[in-house]
């Protein structure tokens, strides 16, 4: 079997050694990068607070629904609801 046939062109160039993100940074494109990255970890954990707080809310909220309507006794149908309003129970 023979090979496939292979293009007419040359390799190509090593490249050079990738920098790191930063590398071509200036001191105060450096120090503007980091002040942004702070402000936005601060604002990421600051919504993770109040998220976990909101959460927990619900929680309790959906507790203390359960938790009324144990106490509630029920009764089925419109006239039952209105007979209870009236009646002041």
């Amino acid at each position: 079997m023979c090979s496939s046939p292979k293009g007419g062109r040359g390799r190509r160039p090593r490249s050079a050694p990738s920098k790191s993100f930063s590398e071509g940074f200036t001191a105060q494109q450096r120090a503007r990068f980091t002040d942004v990255a702070n402000r936005a970890q601060e604002r990421r954990e600051q919504r993770l607070a109040t998220n976990k707080r909101w959460q927990k809310s619900q929680h309790s909220d959906i507790n203390n629904k359960v938790e009324s309507t144990e106490n509630y006794s029920h009764k089925t149908g419109m006239f039952s609801c209105f007979t209870e309003i009236f009646s002041g129970h």
